[in-house]
């Protein structure tokens, strides 16, 4: 989500609730001749010292002095705004003009600053905007459709308990059809649910993703041990992340290699990782029935199921959510397969989160 502030057009430096730098847009890093490693979880009195961040106003103007990679101090014209982006308030400094280490004035056009202002101001009205119809959509889900369904639930199992006797073969299959029907609904419901609740509502954190693969692990030893599944991997780097996503994004991939298995054929899953230049590529390869290069977009999308209750259970909600935690850890997720011959699993998550 915060690769939103790449399309404004002017250095733009994003900062947590705990003042800690979590973004710098492209042209940001440009002018600050950085890049992501040098900036990620510093704080911003890295860049600006003296300033006094908690007591600053929305919209307000300051000065300050950036010393650039020559050694040179470069006097700023900043701008600080705060931008709520899913439940998690930033703050923002707009570096609106500056003069440069290689001239005495050279200054960003006040036209051409304003143009932009209005730019910036115009999507983040767009942004709230969808913001609130986010939250709508969220209040609906879990108020105003579980109420009737809760309803035909507790009516369906009443109809069940005290008009037992009074219902033949036919009426008994209707009435456990509508339980069976209402219990899917209110799975579904919850799992939309968790679905939206995945958010950068935690702050980013140094993890050992070795120990949350064990931990995993832990959670699901009665369905490896069910399968006699065999999970081996490297061991796992520590970085930067949402480590109560990252838990869910390995349960959900290791869940799916065990249950999406060969018969006959214990579940073989191997966990392996590069770390590349902006991001680390993980892979999670498996033994299993493999999917269809067809269907390979689709799996990722909520509700989307291949296979019907009756061969594999589910709801098709595990790898809509690998997608959504992989969103926002700024990386990408896709599957290599071959029908029949398993599956590989690539993620990465970036170093600029």
């Amino acid at each position: 989500m915060l690769d939103f502030f790449d399309t404004i057009p002017i250095p733009t430096i994003v900062v947590n609730k705990e003042n800690k730098i979590v973004f710098i847009n492209n042209i940001g890093t440009q002018f600050l001749k950085l890049t992501s490693q040098d900036f990620v979880l510093r704080p911003i009195k890295f860049f600006f010292p003296e300033m006094e961040i908690n007591k600053l106003k929305n919209k307000q103007n300051l000065t300050s002095f950036y010393i650039n990679s020559n050694g040179v101090n470069q006097p700023l014209l900043i701008q600080f705004d705060t931008y709520t982006i899913e439940n998690m308030e930033y703050k923002l400094f707009y570096i609106i003009e500056f003069k440069s280490s290689e001239t005495d004035s050279n200054t960003i056009d006040s036209t051409f600053i304003k143009e932009k202002q209005n730019i910036i101001e115009l999507e983040n009205k767009l942004l709230k905007i969808k913001n609130k119809e986010l939250e709508e959509f969220n209040y609906l889900i879990s108020h105003d459709l579980q109420e009737p369904l809760m309803s035909v639930i507790s009516y369906s199992k009443l109809l069940e308990d005290e008009y037992q006797d009074k219902l033949d073969d036919e009426g008994k299959i209707f009435v456990k059809f509508i339980n069976k029907s209402a219990d899917r609904m209110r799975n579904l419901i919850s799992g939309l649910m968790q679905h939206a609740s995945i958010n950068k509502i935690e702050d980013l954190v140094e993890t050992n993703l070795q120990i949350v693969l064990e931990e995993v692990q832990e959670d699901l030893a009665n369905k490896i041990n069910k399968y006699n599944a065999i999970i081996n991997s490297e061991k796992l780097p520590t970085l930067y992340c949402y480590p109560t996503y990252i838990r869910l994004l390995f349960q959900n991939l290791i869940s799916n290699a065990i249950k999406f298995s060969k018969q006959d054929v214990y579940p073989k899953i191997q966990i392996s990782f590069t770390e590349r230049e902006n991001d680390w590529l993980f892979k999670v390869k498996d033994s299993g029935i493999g999917i269809d290069s067809k269907n390979s977009e689709q799996i990722f999308m909520i509700f989307k199921r291949l296979h019907t209750q009756t061969i594999y259970k589910g709801y098709g909600i595990g790898l809509a959510h690998c997608k959504k935690i992989i969103e926002i850890h700024n990386g990408e997720i896709w599957v290599d397969s071959i029908l029949g011959e398993g599956s590989t699993f690539n993620f990465t998550i970036s170093k600029k989160i």
